[in-house]
């Protein structure tokens, strides 16, 4: 009796984790760059992150998700440089405004998002997945970089597809707008 409980158990739990597999998979991650660089050669002062996309099966497409962290005004550019299939960026500022990018330019299947002006202080969400919506699973590598405004590393910025971002007049202490704590991510 004890040893069919056993495996009733076992086949129990192995079954949720089949079944919960995919969603434990694209859990997401703060990744927060403490330095905000003025260099200006492409991706100098990123932080390297490689990663692979998961899919469950031939029939259930995965995405890797992870934040990043900004504040209103930087340059952030996420750049994918390697990739074992092909990819598509979507990053989500915290006010809405979407940043998408497939192939960043013709024969060249790499997704990169530059954000000219990050519109806000706080977590910006990053998705990558097949450019299709297929079920894939592959590696890749991301740099995740923050600079000064008005750096070259965004010279030619991703447009941005959601609502017009703040102007900086709208970044004041009373507009709603969050300004971080003393010692806080963004208080630099």
């Amino acid at each position: 009796m004890k040893k069919r409980l056993l495996m009733t158990t076992a086949l129990g739990m192995l079954v949720a984790a089949m079944l919960l597999g995919p969603g434990l998979a694209t859990a997401s991650t703060e990744l927060f760059d403490n330095t905000v660089s003025a260099c200006t050669t492409a991706n100098c002062s990123s932080l390297v992150l490689p990663a692979t996309l998961l899919s469950f099966g031939t029939v259930s497409a995965g995405n890797w998700v992870a934040n990043v962290f900004a504040t209103p005004g930087q340059c952030v550019r996420l750049d994918v440089v390697t990739q074992g299939t092909d990819l598509e960026m979507v990053v989500v500022a915290p006010n809405g405004i979407v940043f998408r990018n497939d192939d960043r330019a013709v024969g060249d299947l790499r997704p990169l998002v530059k954000i000219g002006s990050a519109p806000n202080n706080g977590w910006y969400t990053v998705h990558l997945s097949h450019f299709l919506g297929s079920s894939v699973s592959a590696n890749f590598t991301l740099l995740y970089g923050r600079y000064t405004a008005g750096n070259l590393n965004c010279s030619v910025p991703t447009p941005p597809l959601g609502p017009a971002a703040l102007a900086p007049e709208d970044l004041k202490p009373d507009s709603g707008v969050s300004i971080p704590r003393p010692g806080a991510p963004g208080s630099e």
